[in-house]
């Protein structure tokens, strides 16, 4: 079970849409992750039945991306339709030391925008506030990834298989690790 944070939201206009980024469970669209999960573009995924897709966001720490136009065209006394959802990514953890960051995609019609390095910007926002955080993994086999997750979060390749077909890659946070001159932590 998820320890109950107020969620996040951040927003921007790019190009005359309006995009917000929004930790807030209740905005995650199952069948909009669901389609991602079906479509080329997230070719590490299969869609999940309904009941396993919907315990798999419940327990992890999502971001999802919506676009609006900057002028919604609701009216007054009408009940707002929720934009769509156009990019997602998720925090498998235990909401204090580590971090597993997986299913990160934004959809083809809002690439090229730099939504994508916002949104692992917030990801890396949402980390740095973990003090007793060790370390973030993810995968890709994206070369072009790679670069983007060194950018964004700081993060380093820490192995590769097949001369780079699968990229390991770790963003440490500040909290106590093996290895990191704690004399005595972790030694027999």
């Amino acid at each position: 079970m998820s320890p109950s944070f107020p969620p996040r939201t951040w927003t921007r206009e790019v190009s005359g849409t309006s995009y917000t980024i929004s930790t807030d469970p209740s905005l995650i669209q199952l069948d909009a992750v669901n389609a991602a999960f079906a479509s080329d573009m997230v070719y590490w995924a299969k869609p999940l039945t309904p009941d396993a897709l919907k315990i798999c966001v419940e327990q992890s720490l999502c971001f999802g991306l919506y676009a609006a136009p900057a002028e919604d065209g609701n009216h007054q006394g009408q009940k707002a339709t929720p934009p769509p959802m156009t990019g997602f990514a998720r925090l498998v953890t235990d909401y204090t030391t580590f971090a597993y960051l997986t299913d990160v995609y934004i959809l083809p019609a809002h690439q090229g925008r730099g939504l994508g390095k916002w949104l692992v910007q917030c990801v890396d926002e949402v980390l740095a506030g973990w003090p007793e955080l060790r370390r973030c993994l993810l995968l890709t086999r994206d070369e072009t990834a790679v670069r983007m997750y060194e950018a964004m979060m700081g993060a380093r390749v820490i192995t590769s298989e097949g001369g780079g077909g699968l990229f390991i890659m770790e963003r440490k946070g500040g909290g106590n690790v093996y290895g990191d001159g704690n004399a005595g932590v972790g030694r027999e």
